[in-house]
This record gives C-alpha cells, sequence and structure tokens, in this order.
C-alpha cells in the first residue's frame, strides 16, 4: 500500500510539472543542477533559417540556438557550433557565463565511424590512438571481413575535441577510425517538438562550461511551451 502511495505521489508531480508549464503559456522551464529554473519571460527569433530562443530571469538569461527551425534534435557542444546554448547568471556584481563551445575534455559520445578498417575481431576494453587526448577505450564489434561495425566507450580519456578523430588499435595497422561527438563538459540537445502557428514548442537539456574557471553547469528536463517572437 505504501508503495502505491508513493508511485500515485510521483505521477501526480510530473503531471504537475508539465501542466505548470502549459497553463502558463508562453512558457519554459527546467532544473538547474537539480533545482527548479524558471523564465520570467521567454521568447524566439527566427533568422538565416535559424532559431534562437531567449529566456530571462532578473539576474540570469539562457540563450539557445538551433541551426533550422524545423521540428528534430539539435546535438549541443560539437563542430556545428549553429546548435549553441549560452547561459549566464549575475551575483554580487559578478557576471558568470556558461556555454556549449568546443572544450577539451573526456568523451561523452562518439558521432560516428569514420573507416571500419580491417583485420579486427569483436573485442572488449580496445585501447585508441591519435586526437587531441589520451586514454580513451572501446569495446568493438567487427563483422566477419573484419571490418568494425560497433563501437561502446568503456573508459572515457581525456583531453578530447569535438570532431577529434582516433585510430582503434589494432586490426591491420590500427586503420579503423572513428570520430568524437562532443565532450562531457559541453553536449547536450534542444529537440523542437512543435511548430505550429508560429509557435514552437519543445525540450532542452545540456552542460555547459565557465570558459574562465573551467566550472560546468547543468540544466536537464528544460521545457519550452508556445513561445512565439516578442510582442505576439
Amino acid at each position: 500500500m505504501k508503495n502505491i502511495l508513493f508511485l500515485l505521489v510521483g505521477v501526480l508531480s510530473l503531471t504537475s510539472c508539465v501542466n505548470d508549464v502549459k497553463t502558463n503559456t508562453p512558457a519554459l522551464q527546467a532544473k538547474l543542477n537539480n533545482e527548479v529554473w524558471r523564465a520570467k519571460q521567454a521568447y524566439v527569433e527566427v533568422a538565416n533559417g535559424g532559431l534562437t530562443i531567449t529566456a530571462f530571469t532578473f539576474a540570469e538569461t539562457i540563450v539557445l540556438k538551433t541551426s533550422s527551425t524545423n521540428p528534430g534534435t539539435y546535438v549541443l557542444g560539437t563542430t556545428n557550433q549553429n546548435n549553441f546554448i549560452s547561459y549566464t547568471h549575475e551575483a554580487g556584481g559578478v557576471t558568470s557565463g556558461y556555454d556549449t563551445s568546443i572544450y577539451a575534455g573526456p568523451v561523452y559520445k562518439i558521432s560516428n565511424i569514420v573507416s571500419a578498417g580491417t583485420g579486427y575481431t569483436t573485442t572488449t576494453n580496445v585501447e585508441t590512438m591519435g586526437g587531441s587526448g589520451s586514454g580513451l577505450k572501446l569495446d568493438v564489434v567487427a563483422n566477419v571481413t573484419g571490418g568494425i561495425t560497433g563501437v561502446t566507450i568503456v573508459a572515457r580519456g581525456d583531453g578530447y575535441r569535438a570532431g577529434d578523430i582516433v585510430n582503434i588499435v589494432g586490426g591491420t595497422s590500427n586503420n579503423a577510425r572513428v570520430k568524437i561527438l562532443n565532450v562531457q563538459q559541453s553536449n547536450g540537445e534542444i529537440v523542437i517538438e512543435e511548430l505550429e502557428n508560429g509557435k514552437f514548442t519543445g525540450t532542452f537539456k545540456f552542460n555547459a562550461v565557465d570558459s574562465s574557471t573551467g566550472e560546468v553547469t547543468t540544466f536537464s528536463e528544460g521545457v519550452f511551451y508556445k513561445l512565439s517572437s516578442a510582442g505576439l
């Protein structure tokens, strides 16, 4: 009975959160380092085929940018810096700024297999070489002809940057290569779920870096609902 009660409370809390966004149209909110963050004002701008969402509190600003206004997922912290988030916070006359630019760090995600290579077998904990960093290790899956068809990160290493190409040790002269998508400090996504009558609805989440201190801030469970141009 107690477990059922806890489950019911959890469902009601989630429903309340979603409804809160929808009943305050237009709206943007998220969790900032696990604390609720809600914009006092939010609006969109469309220019050069891309979307910019700007959201304010009294001392904070979030800017979310995507390379297109089409519904879809826009990945952050990659070599495509047209998909970008910045967050600024002012306290005691000091302004801190965070963004999803290209930074060095542990690998977060692999973008793709650039070259399948030859002579590999399905193996765990395989070392890599090249790129900006070191220490990245992968589990690899190879087909019957010795080409790599899949990889899983088992050790993230450090010092890598989005866009790095690394070679997988083994096979025929280490000739399989993969591309780094982004790193742990700078990543995330903006999802445009719906565009209706000039109003945008979607979700977002990100890790962003303060370039002057290296500090990372995290926004999760972000939602924007029926945002339109300022004044509309």
